[in-house]
């Protein structure tokens, strides 16, 4: 699997030009990336920049030797992961970065999502993530529950009580089904007051996906 990952980053650097600014997602995959970026720029000498997506991306930028900077500058492309892949829309939000990944590639002119065959929807299901408020939890729960979601707030795996995003909230896994128009849903669960952010992503501009042979783009 792990060279299926390094795979569908190999196959995402083409897309990499001097004098850009990238987008810098966070997880397993986009840290490949983000690593063969650093080497790429070394080897061929060009000029490119980062924006990093959390705390976690911005270390693994600052040791491959990306210079960083904030959204001062317009994002050519972000290359970021996906956690599930489905029709039209990927979901993110595995590793609570997704507001500020969001930010990022939605900003971008063009945003790539990389991710190994693993990711390919198929059938599986994956939870809508929501970032909320720790104020709003309960209510925003409640009207999740309306909506056909059941809400359950993530908890540390090493620390006691909840998961606390780089942005300092809580995180809701919602399982239940999402309709055709993601799109929508995805614009419907930001508009419940308290929600910062959903892992619905409905934007992208293409798809790498990775194997053990190879990549190739969907």
């Amino acid at each position: 699997m792990s060279a299926a990952k390094k795979n569908a980053a190999i196959g995402a650097l083409k897309f990499i030009e001097d004098g850009m600014v990238v987008g810098l997602g966070s997880g397993t995959t986009t840290g490949h990336f983000t690593r063969l970026l650093g080497e790429k720029m070394k080897k061929e000498r060009i000029s490119v920049v980062g924006v990093p997506t959390s705390y976690d991306s911005e270390m693994q930028a600052k040791k491959a030797g990306i210079p960083l900077i904030g959204l001062e500058r317009e994002v050519d492309v972000a290359i970021d992961g996906a956690d599930l892949i489905k029709d039209g829309y990927v979901l993110k939000g595995g590793g609570g970065a997704l507001t500020r990944e969001k930010v990022v590639d939605y900003a971008a002119e063009k945003f790539i999502v990389i991710a190994d065959e693993g990711k390919i929807g198929n059938g599986k299901t994956y939870p809508v993530v929501v970032e909320v408020v720790p104020f709003a939890r309960e209510s925003v729960a409640r009207a999740l529950e309306k909506m056909g979601f059941e809400p359950e707030l993530r908890v540390g795996g090493k620390k006691l009580g909840p998961v606390v995003t780089d942005n300092g909230n809580f995180l809701l896994d919602c399982t239940g089904k999402i309709p055709k128009d993601a799109a929508r849903l995805e614009r419907e669960l930001n508009s419940i007051p308290g929600v910062v952010e959903n892992g619905i992503f409905s934007r992208y501009f293409k798809i790498v996906i990775g194997n053990e042979k190879g990549s190739y783009e969907l």
